[in-house]
């Protein structure tokens, strides 16, 4: 892994440059967890403290939704994914603000659409956006608008739509310095990681994009992306020098361990190894 030493600057509320700047993607089976939004806030308020600038990228919102639904004793399968997320956003947010309220850091949304990476001035709104409040008392929130997203939502009706991409094109955008995949099952596996003898890679080599075979490159659970999609977009990142890694939400200490330089999960770096 890069070297990186944490360096302790003033928080304010003005562009910060040249300073580590951090995406944290969580997945949607981590967020299932309800203690996960509290542990990842307490690790972006770390990591904030110690002058890192973070903006989290947060999926979830299609899964919130149908249990709004099902809570309503509604059919979820009445909705499609887009209308599912529009239900769930909320809930969504509420869920992450109230686990960033009791380190006095407040939440921005950060909704973009297919169309903002089309638009010089959306883009150019959210780098500056992001920027800004990476290094605040406040943490930008990002997720695709899937109600408003018709490429999104055709992809989801496929099966293929996932955030790992959306993290992959904010970090590129931002200029971000580091990006951290967070999972349930806590990086990359050599094949199903509930199997017995299934082993972890510590290491992927990121120079090019490493192919699962079909035992382990299945979708997620709940999201629609999978480790086949970490790889293909950590891998990128990491060849655009980024420092990134692909480990476990519920990982004790996981964001401020990854900014150390220390082991977590599986780190992208220039060769692969097996635990």
């Amino acid at each position: 892994m890069k070297d990186k030493q944490l360096k302790l600057v003033k928080v304010g509320t003005g562009l910060v440059k040249d300073k580590r700047l951090l995406v944290v993607k969580v997945g949607t089976s981590s967020l299932r967890n309800a203690r996960v939004f509290y542990r990842i806030a307490s690790q972006i308020a770390e990591a904030k403290k110690l002058g890192v600038g973070v903006v989290l990228l947060t999926s979830g919102a299609v899964d919130a939704g149908r249990n709004w639904v099902e809570l309503l004793e509604g059919n979820p399968e009445d909705f499609n994914p887009g209308e599912l997320s529009g239900i769930g956003s909320l809930e969504l947010l509420t869920r992450w603000k109230e686990a960033f309220l009791p380190h006095h850091l407040g939440i921005v949304l950060g909704w973009v659409t297919n169309g903002t990476w089309s638009h010089k001035g959306e883009r150019e709104n959210l780098r500056t956006a992001a920027r800004k409040f990476a290094w605040s008392n406040f943490v930008l929130v990002v997720n695709e608008h899937d109600l408003l997203s018709r490429r999104e939502l055709e992809k989801m009706k496929r099966g293929a739509g996932d955030n790992d991409y959306l993290a992959r094109r904010v970090a590129k955008l931002i200029g971000a310095t580091d990006v951290l995949f967070l999972t349930e099952v806590g990086g990359i596996t050599d094949g199903d990681p509930k199997a017995l003898g299934t082993r972890r890679y510590l290491e992927i080599d990121g120079r090019t994009t490493m192919r699962l075979g079909k035992r382990n490159s299945g979708k997620s659970a709940a999201g629609t992306g999978g480790p086949q999609s970490k790889i293909n977009q950590a891998s990128i990142c990491y060849r655009l020098g980024m420092q990134v890694a692909i480990a476990g939400a519920t990982e004790a200490d996981v964001v401020v361990k990854f900014l150390k330089g220390e082991q977590v999960g599986t780190i992208i770096s220039d060769r692969t190894v097996l635990a």
